[in-house]
């Protein structure tokens, strides 16, 4: 009987309403359950007093899953969201026995919910579940047939299961396809498309372009991607409304409009824009008159009279939007064809409670990986866990500081608020909830939304609780969204999908279809590091301090400077929930006037004045006005000036690829004006400094972890790390699909005494490493041992030691530029070496332990390979400036840069040392030998790699001389002695293993270090 379920009957079993004895047999034959109820047997339980439960399966590779049926009598089932570990209690029953997992129906009548949970075992995880939604007609199910059918070919394992119900793989698979849609529009227009050649996307001439669209477009481009990009986020929006049955209450209606339309040759400007422009932004009064002054099809308007108006601005006609865009019916056949196969759910996706299909959260990711440029950005898609932990991280640490609820209590609360809020008091919860409701969070690189929308959510969830019975889903989020949530970004695009993302937010809780809020002044374009222009400071429009007390409100006793910004933001609170389109453009305009009206009250340049009159200032990628456009943050009556969570991956990209991207002016600004850049610095660190500016309690960030150790990331560490981290979380190197970087995720929070670093561990669980008082961290500030489970080594060694600069300082050999120039003067010498003419040269790669491989091993030198290089001395001395010279001609210990800290001791002054190496200069030549043993110990080793983690890539780590001169040595007076006669043995007998035991042996006693630690060392050299 396996065989009947074919592609059709599992379609028609999808489509179909629940059916009991219908599933027991799917179960029997389907699933091969291993145990079948003859009767459901009724779970007794206050939570699930309408489950059941049915039997289990034992998997193919030994895992039972427990079989459970639940009738949901109140809410919808799409839609319903249970506390998991409430709903896992409920499968506990000794007569039972013991389940890995769970399959699980939620049966509404109308829709039913298939879901897979799994990670129920214990209370160290959290449970997981992955739901297929069932009971539409409307629907092909085309993701759950063919996952069932692998299913069934594969057989039933729990591996298989959770490929079977796996979210990431439709995504990915979703996004791979939809960009296969995107590169057809836009090599119609251009004629070209991004092909992978090896491992990178290049840019072929694969066909002609098409003249009159690229005329149409200015031959611009980048303006043809963002038009197509917006274009087909439209569409996608479009489906998002279809399953709500908004479009004509047809769940496939943008299909079927496609396939029975008589423009299909035309439909862009004959169907699709009408939609968007003369329906969905347009008022039902409005929009025959529309229709007739575009001339389009009226016949339309009687199909689409109870399509929604939406407002917001999605489909607000643009400049783009008017030149005649037709494109080749089979386009839109392959897109409405392509977007028919997935399902798309409404409701954005839990990491722990996901629906298998197309969320709006896929929104973001297309986002952030779709435009071939976004790289060049340092813009990378941050997966919903990491965004999640953040947003939970940062809403906890704002809460503890602004209630008096204990700690512990808010951390439950935040995590799971259902279960939380028992445990809070009741004479607390209005301070609680109010704390909710006032909230300022930010991101200030906001691309596709992801953290205010994580926030979003939390804030829901927490409010929800606090509300009682009766409060309203959707007119929550609106709260929240015109109160509490703010981001910028320097891409139009960006913009564009998060304000989408927050308009499907508010649709998912509508139960009938109302205006939409406008969002144009609450997520906006603009540079976000920038706010000034021609050198002038824009930050001073706002109105002043001392004026704040009157809650906005205009007074006779304002300056003139003062009424203009209240009068700004009034009209931006009057636009945010207007729905007239005339009068939204009236207000936009008065909010213009009145900016310009602040610019003239300002007495700037009329110069500068004039440039600034051309820039649209609320939508540039120049600067942004952050205390024009979001005054009430920074113009408070509480004291709290500034946003209470700033959030958000910020982009990387180092100061040196700046220049090579044409970035040189906003490189030069950032330089000037932020004090805590220093050598090739990352845009993030300015990003950092900017965020604690724009912070008044905390600041949550996930970056790269070089700052922790580079020195350009020394004057943060010292002015803000130390007196504000609170905790640091270590995501490793995998924590980007398109990028190698090993993050961090870093809380900032106003004052705070103490440091807790944490790690993911394998099963990426969190794991706390260490927790130190934040001045027990010595200068300069190097935390990277606090992830290592040995840190107590590293603090061990640092008690009572000196640092090795104290006894003599190690330097870079050379610049970089000297490096280069000296290739030229490199030759392989063929005679016999005269000391006198010739200076010998050695690199890393011929540096070993106490000695060189000069003239044994060949020496790479840009490129160019000698066995026996040397250089002039003469033409050395003449072209070379005299720190070169100095270090190459002085008695000398030179390291190797990368990789293993090995050294060799020039007494003679006889080598030059190459690029990256390092070199410690004395005249005491017993220091240079102590020295020498020390470095080239494992214990040297050892510390230096956990010390400075985050200086590592790969494996290997790059030395610098501060690593060097930082060094602790013990204070042991006999310690120098001890060290320097093992080394002259090694020096007049030649290194071996037997010495280099000695040399290991006495250094491990001189820190006081037992066999176990000793032991802890050894093996992690």
């Amino acid at each position: 009987m396996t065989a009947t379920y074919t592609p059709d009957i599992l379609r028609k079993l999808f489509q179909s309403s629940f059916n009991l004895t219908q599933w027991y047999t799917f179960l029997q034959y389907f699933f091969n359950a291993t145990e079948l109820k003859e009767e459901p047997e009724r779970i007794i339980g206050s939570t699930s007093d309408n489950g059941y439960y049915l039997g289990n399966i034992d998997t193919t590779d030994s895992y039972r899953i427990g079989l459970f049926h639940y009738n949901i009598t109140k809410g919808s089932v799409a839609n319903r969201r249970v506390g998991l570990r409430n709903l896992v209690k409920s499968f506990i029953n000794p007569t039972w026995g013991e389940f890995d997992a769970a399959l699980v129906v939620f049966d509404s009548g109308d829709h039913w919910r298939l879901s897979f949970i799994c990670d129920i075992k214990g209370e160290t995880t959290s449970p997981k579940r992955y739901t297929y939604v069932f009971g539409s007609d409307d629907l092909l199910y085309r993701t759950p047939i063919e996952r069932f059918n692998f299913l069934k070919k594969k057989g039933i394992s729990f591996e298989n299961l959770k490929t079977a119900f796996s979210v990431e793989a439709l995504s990915d698979e979703f996004f791979d396809r939809y960009r296969e849609q995107y590169a057809d529009f836009i090599q119609y227009i251009t004629g070209k498309r991004f092909v992978k050649v090896g491992n990178k996307w290049e840019e072929k001439r694969l066909s002609e372009p098409n003249a009159a669209l690229m005329e149409a477009f200015d031959y611009n481009e980048k303006k043809i991607r963002d038009y197509v990009k917006k274009m087909m986020g439209r569409i996608t929006f479009l489906h998002f409304l279809q399953r709500k049955g908004w479009m004509c209450g047809d769940l496939n209606y943008m299909q079927n409009l496609f396939e029975n339309s008589a423009y299909k040759d035309d439909y862009l400007d004959s169907v699709l824009e009408p939609l968007f422009f003369g329906i969905l932004n347009t008022k039902p009064s409005e929009r025959e008159l529309l229709f007739a002054n575009y001339d389009w099809d009226k016949s339309l308007l009687t199909e689409w009279k109870d399509i929604p108006y939406l407002n917001g601005g999605l489909f607000e006609r643009d400049e783009e939007d008017e030149p005649e865009s037709r494109f080749p019916a089979d386009y839109f056949k392959r897109l409405f064809q392509f977007f028919s196969e997935y399902n798309f759910t409404i409701d954005e996706n839990d990491p722990n409670d996901a629906e298998v299909g197309v969320d709006p959260e896929m929104l973001g990711k297309i986002f952030e990986n779709l435009l071939e440029d976004n790289k060049d950005k340092g813009a990378f898609y941050t997966p919903k866990e990491i965004v999640r932990y953040m947003c939970q991280e940062s809403l906890i640490a704002y809460l503890e500081t602004n209630t008096s609820v204990a700690k512990d209590k808010i951390r439950q609360f935040v995590l799971s608020p259902e279960e939380g809020v028992a445990d809070i008091s009741e004479n607390k919860k209005p301070k609680l909830l109010a704390a909710l409701e006032e909230v300022k969070i930010c991101d200030p690189a906001i691309g596709s939304g992801a953290f205010p929308m994580g926030l979003l959510n939390e804030l829901l969830h927490c409010r929800e609780v606090l509300s009682g019975e009766h409060y309203d889903r959707a007119e929550i989020k609106k709260n929240i969204i015109q109160n509490n949530i703010y981001g910028v970004d320097i891409e139009k695009g960006a913009v564009d999908i998060a304000r989408l993302r927050f308009w499907l937010s508010i649709v998912v809780d509508e139960e009938t279809p109302s205006p939409l809020p406008n969002l144009d002044y609450k997520i906006m374009q603009g540079n976000s590091l920038i706010e000034s222009f021609m050198g002038v400071d824009l930050s001073k429009l706002t109105y002043e301090k001392e004026y704040k007390k009157d809650n906005g409100e205009i007074s006779l006793f304002d300056d003139e400077k003062n009424r203009l910004q209240k009068t700004v933001s009034h009209l931006l609170s009057s636009y945010y929930s207007c729905s007239d389109h005339d009068r939204k453009v009236k207000l936009q305009q008065e909010i213009s006037d009145t900016i310009n009206k602040q610019l003239e009250a300002q007495a700037y340049d009329p110069t500068i004045l004039a440039r600034l009159k051309d820039i649209n200032l609320a939508e540039n990628n120049k600067f942004f006005l952050w205390h024009t456009w979001f005054s009430d943050v920074f113009n408070r009556d509480d004291d709290k000036n500034g946003f209470d969570i700033v959030i958000g991956n910020p982009p990387y990209i180092d100061s040196e690829t700046m220049t090579l991207l044409g970035q040189t002016d906003l490189r030069e600004y950032i330089a000037k004006h932020y004090k805590f850049i220093k050598g090739n610095w990352d845009i993030y660190m300015a990003f950092l400094e900017w965020g604690l500016t724009l912070s008044n309690g905390c600041l949550c960030y996930i970056t790269p972890d070089k700052w922790l150790s580079k020195p350009f990331g020394s004057k943060f560490r010292e002015q803000c790390m130390i007196p504000r981290m609170k905790t640091i979380l270590h995501t490793g190197n995998k924590t980007f699909e398109s990028a190698m970087v090993d993050a961090i995720i870093t809380l900032f929070v106003r004052n705070s005494d103490k440091i807790s670093a944490y790690k993911f561990d394998g099963n990426k669980n969190i794991t706390l490493m260490n927790s130190v008082p934040s001045n027990s961290i010595p200068k300069p500030y190097y935390i990277d041992s606090l992830f290592s489970e040995n840190n107590y080594l590293i603090r061990k060694m640092e008690d009572k030691s000196i640092m090795l600069s104290t006894i003599a300082e190690c330097e870079n050999a050379c610049a970089t530029h000297d490096a280069y120039e000296l290739s030229p003067y490199i030759y392989n010498l063929t005679s016999k070496y005269n000391s006198a003419a010739q200076s010998k040269l050695v690199n890393t790669g011929t540096i070993d332990k106490f000695s060189n491989r000069w003239g044994i091993k060949d020496i790479t030198y840009l490129g160019a390979k000698y066995m026996n290089p040397v250089v002039n001395k003469n033409e050395f001395c003449r072209n070379f400036g005299n720190s070169y010279v100095r270090k190459a001609l002085s008695k000398k210990l030179i390291f190797k840069g990368l990789n293993l800290l090995d050294g060799f001791i020039d007494l003679e002054g006889e080598y030059i040392p190459g690029k990256s190496t390092l070199v410690i200069c004395s005249d005491n030549t017993d220091n240079l030998k102590f020295l020498c043993g020390v470095l080239n110990s494992n214990l040297a080793i050892f510390y230096i790699k956990s010390k400075y983690a985050s200086s590592s890539y790969c494996g290997g780590i790059t030395f610098s001389k501060d690593m060097i001169n930082n060094f602790p040595l013990s204070s042991n007076p006999d310690f120098k002695d001890e060290v320097v006669s093992i080394v002259d043995k090694i020096l007049d007998l030649g290194y071996s293993i037997d010495l280099n035991k000695q040399l290991n042996k006495i250094i491990y006693s001189n820190y006081n270090l037992s066999s176990t630690e000793i032991k802890i060392i050894e093996q992690s050299i």
